[in-house]
């Protein structure tokens, strides 16, 4: 395949710092050009080894006056990315937009709605998450048509730190900010590893009491995964429970547990360990493991993890005019993105939320 055209809009911590590198490193696109309304940052081009023409105010001004990219990175503040979605879109520009999806429900169907009038487009939200390796082991091990612990029925998740008490960059505005920002990641990994989508959230938001932030640090979620099949089968749902925090004091914690029929599993670094149990009750058990190497190349491709398979599988998919997407395309994206409007809603209402009235008017398949 030969290498292809892109340009980052928005040259902050998540389009200088993480997808300008990850480009280079990965190798299927060349970036042509950079879009940011900074024009002070824009002066200063050459610290990512571009001409001073290469750099722009929007991705209109690219088209007109340089020249159009295959493929444009969207990595500026959350509420920015449905316009700029669609006017980077419009212009017959693959797009590649950073997480969370939208600021509201309502953006993020706008943004579906593009993908659908542009079918020869192809799509990406960047929650990179699920291909990193260890989160591609789970997913390898749970769908597995038979893994040694049998059916999966809960899981115990955790993710919590301490940020300190000065929020920094862009996510100093957002008002739910370990919801909308590390929590996407862990929905979208939780439909990914199990195959299954959120259909029920109820949700906690708030400050704790020693924190000075403005806007909720820490997040106490609920939620049910089901096959769309069962999602009206209670008995068959998968429950997790979560809990996220970025003003967790002293230590930091992290667990992904999955409780199961036959054994109980957790995930690390180099991959799954799991209890096999010996006994109806689960008292007597063995211990085994589901390692990366287990698990092969990430989505088939050798030595790549991460963003890089996110940019490898947009090369394809450009190739193919959009007939073979990108993992994280649009329409799968909205249903992990509509667990984190859906959980902002419970915490607002106190009320449990059904997931699926978000899109089941609207054409994902």
């Amino acid at each position: 395949m030969a290498q292809k055209t892109c340009a980052i809009i928005g040259m902050g911590s998540l389009g200088a710092g993480s997808w300008f590198r990850e480009i280079k490193k990965e190798g299927s696109f060349k970036c042509i050009g950079v879009v940011d309304t900074d024009t002070e940052l824009l002066e200063h081009v050459d610290q990512w080894g571009l001409s001073e023409e290469q750099g722009f105010t929007s991705i209109d001004h690219m088209v007109k006056e340089y020249q159009k990219p295959d493929l444009a990175i969207i990595a500026t503040p959350i509420y920015t990315h449905h316009v700029l979605v669609k006017e980077t879109m419009d212009l017959g520009i693959n797009v590649v937009c950073e997480k969370n999806m939208a600021s509201s429900i309502y953006q993020g169907r706008q943004m579906v709605q593009c993908a659908i009038d542009h079918p020869e487009l192809a799509t990406a939200i960047g929650t990179q998450y699920r291909y990193f390796s260890k989160n591609w082991c789970a997913h390898q091990f749970f769908k597995q048509k038979e893994n040694p612990i049998g059916d999966l029925a809960y899981i115990r998740w955790v993710g919590a730190g301490n940020w300190g008490e000065k929020r920094s960059g862009w996510r100093r505005w957002i008002q739910d900010i370990y919801l909308e920002d590390m929590c996407t990641h862990y929905f979208d990994l939780l439909r990914y590893i199990t195959g299954k989508d959120v259909v029920q959230v109820k949700c906690d938001t708030f400050i704790p009491k020693y924190s000075q932030w403005q806007g909720s640090s820490t997040t106490f979620v609920n939620l049910a995964l089901a096959h769309p099949d069962d999602y009206n089968h209670r008995r068959n749902w998968v429950w997790v429970q979560l809990y996220g925090d970025w003003q967790r004091r002293g230590p930091g914690e992290n667990l992904e547990e999955f409780n199961c029929a036959k054994g109980r599993a957790k995930m690390s670094d180099f991959g799954l360990t799991y209890f096999k149990f010996l006994d109806d009750e689960g008292k007597q058990m063995e211990e085994d493991g589901f390692l990366n190497a287990d698990a092969g190349p990430v989505e088939g491709f050798e030595n790549l993890t991460g963003q890089q398979v996110i940019l490898a599988m947009m090369n394809r998919a450009i190739d193919s005019k959009g007939k073979q997407q990108c993992g994280t395309h649009f329409r799968e994206a909205f249903k992990s993105f509509s667990v984190s409007m859906g959980a902002i809603e419970s915490s607002r209402t106190g009320k449990a939320v059904w997931v699926p009235d978000y899109w089941k008017d609207m054409n994902l398949e």
